[in-house]
């Protein structure tokens, strides 16, 4: 009798936990069976069970019982740029021909070293350049990067084990509006510390048209080395990071002089005045009100610009002027890779005129 009333005293409580526990709202966190990613014995009727593969990409065990590494998920080398097994999972390498992932296809790597970034965990190296351009180069981080970890982009981008920079970021994914970006989970992409919208509608993880497309996070100033972001800030023991938590930014942690108003060793960066006229193109600026910028008014993701506050909804407006929008670094630049030289977003060596510059004509409109 005694043990009977126990149990319906332990039993009431425990209801009641578990109806909270099962009505709170969860985030969009990975979704799927455990086992579509990770393998407790390796082996089940008598099938090898880590067998998400892409080219040098051993076929062992992997940390935190893992079926594959980054590649092993995101590189199948399938004709989709979006793969069904188990969850929808975005490629960044494949082979259809017709459209990209918003950061383009790390496939273009394979065949030109100009195309894209040269990312170690595909077994492609760089063959011509010693350093990233725009790079003070103080850390001995070179060309040849990783998709995580210490001189990876994702995670927090400090531990020679790329996979322990990524760790719980899939399971605590918080995906959509990301405007704190305090931690990799809630960061855009798991760029740490970049805010910015994604794009999760129809074509989650692309910039398909003006109604469809990523937002991205800017500013009106570009940093300045030693004030805002340099190897003190930057480059600190708890990780690489923007303090602006732009993307432009997080760019600049490698190119800095392509982003900064001066950067390192005397470096000019884009310009010590922060103002036309620029050394280099100039980033986190606003798209001035007058003249040839006026008629960019429609979003266009062959040029796509930032925004100053991260917004709630995707837009296909563009607005000039002191609250208007920005020019970033991926308004001329894919993220990953691209068909053309210099990861540009169009053909810039194009014999023809119209097709060298069509991607310059969508913000310098009177250009055209």
């Amino acid at each position: 009798m005694i043990r009977i009333k126990l149990i319906k005293f332990i039993s009431l409580p425990l209801i009641i936990l578990l109806v909270f526990v099962f009505s709170v709202k969860v985030p969009a966190v990975i979704t799927g069976h455990c086992s579509d990613c990770h393998t407790m014995h390796n082996s089940q009727d008598g099938a090898v069970m880590v067998d998400y593969t892409y080219g040098a990409e051993t076929t062992g065990t992997k940390s935190f019982l893992l079926r594959g590494t980054c590649l092993g998920c995101h590189a199948q080398g399938s004709l989709n740029i979006i793969n069904m097994r188990g969850n929808q999972v975005p490629q960044v390498y494949h082979t259809d021909g017709s459209s990209d992932l918003a950061g383009g296809n790390f496939k273009y790597i394979l065949t030109d070293d100009n195309k894209g970034h040269n990312v170690t965990d595909f077994g492609d190296t760089e063959d011509t350049l010693t350093s990233p351009p725009g790079h003070h180069q103080p850390d001995g981080i070179g060309v040849n990067i990783a998709c995580s970890g210490e001189v990876g982009c994702h995670g927090y981008r400090k531990n020679v084990n790329s996979l322990i920079d990524m760790k719980g970021s899939h399971h605590g994914n918080v995906d959509g509006k990301l405007d704190t970006a305090d931690q990799v989970y809630n960061s855009y992409r798991f760029l740490w510390k970049v805010k910015g919208l994604e794009n999760n509608g129809s074509y989650k993880w692309q910039n398909k048209d003006q109604n469809n497309h990523n937002e991205y996070f800017g500013d009106t100033i570009p940093m300045t080395a030693g004030g805002g972001c340099d190897t003190t800030l930057c480059h600190d023991p708890g990780g690489k990071r923007p303090e602006s938590q732009t993307i432009s930014g997080f760019c600049s942690t490698c190119h800095g002089a392509f982003h900064f108003k001066e950067w390192l060793s005397g470096d000019p960066g884009t310009g010590a005045s922060g103002s036309s006229p620029f050394t280099r193109h100039p980033t986190d600026v606003i798209l001035p009100d007058s003249g040839e910028y006026n008629g960019y008014t429609t979003y266009s993701v062959l040029a796509p610009v930032a925004r100053q506050t991260v917004p709630d909804t995707i837009s296909s407006s563009v607005t000039s002027g002191a609250s208007g929008d920005v020019v970033m670094c991926l308004s001329c630049h894919a993220a990953h890779a691209s068909n053309y030289a210099d990861m540009l977003r169009w053909d810039y060596k194009s014999a023809t005129l119209s097709t060298a510059l069509s991607g310059c004509n969508v913000c310098h409109t009177s250009r055209n």
